[in-house]
């Protein structure tokens, strides 16, 4: 399914999601600016996505990370639309992983593309200019976009999507991810784009929101750790538990990586 949302006379908010029973499973955001497309949506909405661009003329496309939620329908621009990634993205779009039968049904299963361009470290869309800013921590590969003259920052994933984060992929840094939350937060920003939340126009707070519940379980983790307690003696004092769904990530994601990556993960410098 999507939703296609104006959001000013530069900005179209385009969510799209897995239907079922007539709702989204979980909208995620690609943004249209005048011929430009940030990221490139939930896959299993790709006949309706097509749809819509089929109406717009789309030029260049800037992938932010090669997560399938961001790349689902990327393919159709293969050839068509120039697409920008950088060098580690590059790789995914072009040999995307296999992402199992829960997230292919969450999402849908991304195909591979053959022409990408290197992401450059500034570009421009009209009178419009934006710095590429690295975004560490819930993807090795993801970038961000600031327009400093409007203060717009497309952040995408750099902040966790429920104020109590508490589960992980293994290969998230969750240090590295507050580290990129604080950089963020004290940027000069008045609307942060996020990819699953839309436009929010209280960046800070809800930023510090995030940050700060991060903060009270590590710090409550590292005593218990520091103790002794084993990392599911730790989960089990804390009262972590999981979504209902869990389970069928088939350990993509886990409270115990979450865990792991707060007590012995680096910030990368």
């Amino acid at each position: 399914m999507i939703e296609i949302v104006p959001y000013n006379d530069d900005i179209t908010c385009i969510k799209t999601a897995t239907e079922q029973d007539g709702q989204a499973i979980m909208f995620v955001y690609s943004y249209l600016i005048r011929d430009t497309l940030f990221d490139a949506g939930c896959g299993n909405a790709i006949s309706k996505f097509q749809e819509f661009v089929s109406t717009r003329e789309i030029n260049h496309v800037y992938i932010s990370h090669s997560h399938e939620d961001h790349v689902g329908c990327l393919h159709i621009f293969d050839g068509k639309a120039k697409i920008y990634a950088n060098k580690m993205t590059e790789q995914a779009l072009r040999e995307p992983q296999t992402i199992g039968e829960f997230f292919d049904f969450v999402w849908g299963q991304p195909k591979p593309v053959s022409e990408i361009t290197t992401m450059p470290s500034t570009f421009s869309i009209g009178d419009l200019s934006f710095e590429v800013i690295p975004l560490p921590g819930h993807a090795a590969d993801m970038v961000g976009y600031y327009e400093p003259d409007k203060r717009w920052f497309f952040s995408f994933d750099a902040v966790p999507l429920p104020s109590k984060k508490k589960i992980a992929m293994p290969e998230e840094n969750i240090p590295q991810m507050v580290a990129t939350m604080k950089k963020i937060r004290d940027m000069d920003i008045e609307i942060l784009f996020d990819s699953h939340k839309g436009p929010i126009d209280n960046p800070r707070e809800h930023i510090q929101l995030r940050i700060d519940y991060i903060n009270m379980i590590e710090k409550e983790a590292r005593v218990l750790h520091e103790d002794g307690k084993s990392i599911e003696e730790i989960q089990d004092v804390l009262g972590l538990d999981g979504p209902w769904y869990l389970e069928m990530t088939k350990d993509r994601f886990g409270i115990d990586f979450f865990l792991k990556s707060l007590l012995f993960d680096k910030v990368e410098p």
